[in-house]
């Protein structure tokens, strides 16, 4: 009998021993992911020729994302989807200018902060005029 209450206790102690490895393991496992990173201020901002409130605003994105781009004053803005998976968006909003709008990312249930900008023309050099704004 005492041969059989041994073997209980090494089977448990096996059991144990799982176990506390499974606890070791499963906070790697459950640890959260790093947040999106936000996307960058965007390179060009631009007046449509047809419609000069309506301003479309472009930039890098992640692959595949989702951008909303949001206009502070107007409460409204636009969702667009990186379909072909270039890593860039395109986005029409209306605004006026120097407006304070925002853009963010999403990839499937991961969103990013925003990154605020002000709404005034842009190239991928820079603000045309950067003194439009202050």
């Amino acid at each position: 009998m005492r041969r059989a209450a041994g073997a209980g206790l090494m089977g448990r102690r096996s059991l144990l021993r799982i176990f506390a490895a499974v606890l070791v393991a499963l906070p790697g496992c459950l640890s959260p992911t790093l947040p999106l990173p936000p996307p960058e201020v965007p390179d060009s901002i631009g007046p449509q020729a047809t419609n000069p409130r309506m301003w479309t605003i472009s930039g890098p994105c992640l692959e595949g994302a989702l951008v909303v781009v949001f206009n502070e004053r107007t409460g409204e803005g636009a969702v667009v989807e990186d379909r072909d998976r270039d890593g860039r968006y395109e986005a029409e909003i209306e605004a006026d200018p120097c407006d304070l709008a925002w853009v963010s990312q999403a990839l499937g249930e991961d969103e990013s902060a925003r990154t605020t900008f002000v709404v005034q023309e842009r190239t991928p050099s820079g603000p045309v005029d950067p003194l439009a704004c202050k």
